[in-house]
């Protein structure tokens, strides 16, 4: 018998290309996927990668496996699917991937509805960026998760996941109240605090301050968004979404920071995405009722 992670983690390969971008992707190092292979080689009784110089390939077992692996998940999922419609009414665990500012901002009220309408539905949420949810999602680490799209950034489309629209987040700029700025290109002096490098967020945030005719200045990286409200209550700008403000009134910096718009007032995206075949199961349409009931009570 094959064991099934390993066989997700072989599809990862093909589907990623390379072992180091699978590895990243799952949050292992390329010598961990490397041994789990290993182990995956003697179950199946024939090698599963070659070197093709600097690179390895899968090799037409490997490539068997591959695509049977991802029939089997589907399968999986559309078994899972048709039991919970005889059951009836939601109930299971349901596993999502959520990031900071919208676990703040939606958990609370999320699990509230639950409680309520959904009491058997038992929900497991883990802090994790959208890009990597995305990718253990599809690999059925997760049920669902919270993701995000930035104006005018190419979102990478996942085969086997929908995603339906949440809500929209405003984005702000967020200084001192005695630092004198005014508008974005007026922070182009002040240090700045970002999330880390090869974040969205990030990466779109230095293309405003690009796009207003300055370089900032990084001085800060910090993934915590709190910290970045509390060092531009120090004297730091940040970009944060309405999401991340959305306690402002009753937090420690309420009155140390200026919260000023964006050109073109900006909004991220907010999407709910599940695989395609789990979508119909009642705890997942019982989440993602109830995120939806969150985002209409949540503060803002």
């Amino acid at each position: 018998m094959f064991d099934l992670r390993r066989l997700a983690m072989l599809l990862e390969i093909h589907e990623r290309g390379t072992l180091a971008a699978a590895a990243k992707a799952l949050h292992l190092t390329s010598s961990a996927v490397s041994q789990q292979l290993s182990t995956l080689e003697k179950e199946v009784g024939a090698p599963l990668l070659r070197k093709v110089g600097r690179h390895v390939e899968l090799t037409t077992e490997a490539l068997i496996l591959a695509e049977s692996t991802r029939n089997v998940l589907s399968e999986l999922d559309a078994a899972r699917t048709r039991i919970s419609l005889l059951e009836g009414t939601p109930a299971g665990q349901v596993r999502l991937a959520i990031f900071q500012s919208a676990a703040q901002a939606l958990l609370p009220g999320a699990l509230d509805y639950l409680a309520e309408d959904a009491p058997q539905v038992e929900l497991h949420a883990v802090q994790i960026n959208p890009e990597t949810g995305l990718i253990l999602t599809r690999s059925r680490e997760f049920d669902m998760v919270i993701s995000e799209s930035y104006p005018h950034r190419f979102i990478p489309e996942h085969a086997e996941l929908t995603s339906e629209l949440l809500t929209h987040d405003t984005l702000h700029l967020v200084v001192a109240a005695d630092s004198g700025v005014e508008d974005l290109a007026g922070a182009a002096h002040l240090p700045w605090v970002f999330e880390g490098k090869h974040n969205t967020s990030r990466v779109w945030a230095i293309d405003q301050c690009r796009a207003a005719g300055f370089e900032p200045q990084v001085r800060y990286v910090m993934d915590d968004l709190g910290t970045h409200l509390q060092l531009a209550a120090a004297g730091a700008a940040a970009v944060l979404p309405g999401f991340a403000l959305a306690n402002l009134p009753r937090s420690a910096e309420a009155d140390a920071v200026t919260v000023l718009p964006l050109p073109g007032d900006p909004k991220r995206k907010i999407f709910v995405t599940v695989r395609s075949e789990s979508a119909e199961q009642p705890a997942i349409k019982a989440v993602k009722e109830a995120l939806r009931h969150a985002v209409n009570s949540a503060p803002r």
